[in-house]
């Protein structure tokens, strides 16, 4: 799969403060991408440089090999957001859903394409006609959505598309998103609070914390339900009866998301007498998988049907001799999650 951005020492500021910082960053072309943070962690501020609404304060921003500085128009135009309260002009459907073409002087089907928009989204082609003061939040945001594919875009980036929509605008917008992967080739980002929703449609992860991406790719998230324990604690009971114990949680709400890096888990098949300690759990490999960037492998096992990540060197990797479907031990540090 070959790479859309690379982004490399990226530094983003606003009035004399950091709020982006960024090392390194690879995203492949034709994958749904979602990022993972809390509010004020930088991906509304990383959106406006993959949009190229801004340029980065320092460090290197690359498109399809091209670095920021020389992007023309046209591929500008190929990348298109839908902000998380977009605006719709104060005309009917129709006239919202053909505005991008017609600024593009494309008149070609446009009437019989913005039905195709409109039904990629669940609404009716006899929908064109309403006016946009009659339209539902979860509708605004699908006609928002139409009126972006119509463009088939390359890049598609979403900022909070299921926020404040209901169940059943959730289901489409997840479905029309999937319809834009397959018949577009387009490559899609988005953010959202809603987890459950994104940890079910990305392809890959990114997560972001105080501007600083935490992990790419192998972002683990625990979402509730949550028991508490007898001090209040917030504590992740699996299917198998295992329990995995987050301290200093009890502040915390029981429909809250813990993010726990790769690198704070230690897996270990045999010989594990050393690691092993009254919070030890067990998982069974599911798939290993070279990573993109380094010599790291990147081992997906599963604790009661929950998947998680961890990361082993090459020597590791021979020492353990791993191979999917072998239960292994796993200590997860919890001392130092992240709560979004």
């Amino acid at each position: 799969m070959s790479t859309l951005y690379e982004l490399q020492n990226i530094e983003q500021h606003y009035d004399g403060k950091k709020v982006l910082n960024i090392d390194s960053l690879c995203l492949e072309e034709n994958k749904i991408i979602g990022f993972f943070g809390p509010n004020g962690s930088g991906k509304s501020t990383l959106f406006s440089l993959l949009s190229f609404i801004d340029k980065p304060s320092s460090g290197t921003l690359h498109f399809n090999g091209i670095d920021n500085k020389h992007i023309n128009q046209e591929t500008k135009q190929n990348i298109v957001m839908v902000p998380q309260n977009p605006y719709l002009l104060k005309r009917t459907v129709y006239e919202n859903v053909a505005f991008g073409l017609k600024l593009r002087k494309d008149t070609v089907d446009v009437e019989q394409r913005v039905e195709e928009a409109l039904i990629l989204v669940g609404l009716d082609s006899t929908f064109k006609h309403r006016k946009w003061s009659q339209l539902s939040g979860g509708e605004a945001q699908r006609v928002a959505l139409a009126a972006r594919l119509i463009l088939k875009p390359k890049v598609l980036i979403l900022d909070e598309p299921t926020s404040g929509v209901d169940t059943n605008s959730a289901q489409l917008i997840k479905e029309a998103i999937l319809s834009a992967k397959q018949k577009y080739n387009t490559t899609i980002f988005i953010s959202s609070h809603d987890h459950n929703w994104l940890n079910h449609i990305c392809d890959k992860r990114v997560a972001l914390f105080q501007g600083n991406l935490v992990e790419s790719g192998s972002v683990n998230l625990l979402f509730s339900p949550w028991e508490k324990s007898a001090e209040g604690n917030l504590v992740k009971v699996f299917i198998d009866g295992q329990r995995l114990v987050i301290p200093d949680s009890y502040s915390k709400k029981r429909d809250s998301v813990v993010m726990i890096n790769s690198d704070d888990i230690e897996i270990c098949r045999e010989n594990c007498d050393g690691m092993k300690n009254e919070n030890t759990l067990i998982g069974e490999v599911c798939s290993i998988h070279q990573q993109h960037i380094g010599d790291e492998l990147l081992i997906e096992f599963s604790i009661g049907g929950i998947s998680f990540n961890s990361k082993l060197t090459r020597e590791q990797m021979q020492k353990e001799s791993l191979l999917p479907g072998d239960k292994v031990h796993v200590n997860i540090d919890v001392s130092g999650v992240c709560w979004i």
